[in-house]
């Protein structure tokens, strides 16, 4: 059995811990997501790369940034607000 696949999403959350607000897993891919409120113009790179130097047998499927106008009260990681996002797997055959 691969090593990878006995790893805990808690060991995950707590590798990954200040990285994102808002943490899921569905189907085997895992999702992270990072708000922010001002300035940034980052593709969501930045938190791909977070993710594979702390994780390096994570594969990222997707990141992106999700930029929604500023409301006031919106949850981290909702729809209304704006945040970096990274979407990955751990033990794909490669």
């Amino acid at each position: 059995m691969n090593i990878v696949n006995m790893i805990e999403t808690k060991d995950i959350k707590l590798a990954l811990c200040g990285t994102f607000d808002t943490f899921s897993l569905r189907n085997g891919e895992y999702t992270i997501k990072k708000s922010y409120y001002w300035g940034f113009d980052s593709d969501g790179s930045t938190l791909a790369n977070k993710v594979k130097k702390i994780i390096p047998e994570a594969v990222v499927t997707d990141y992106g940034n999700h930029w929604h106008p500023f409301v006031g009260g919106a949850k981290a990681g909702s729809t209304k607000d704006s945040y970096l996002y990274c979407k990955f797997k751990l033990g794909l055959d490669k």
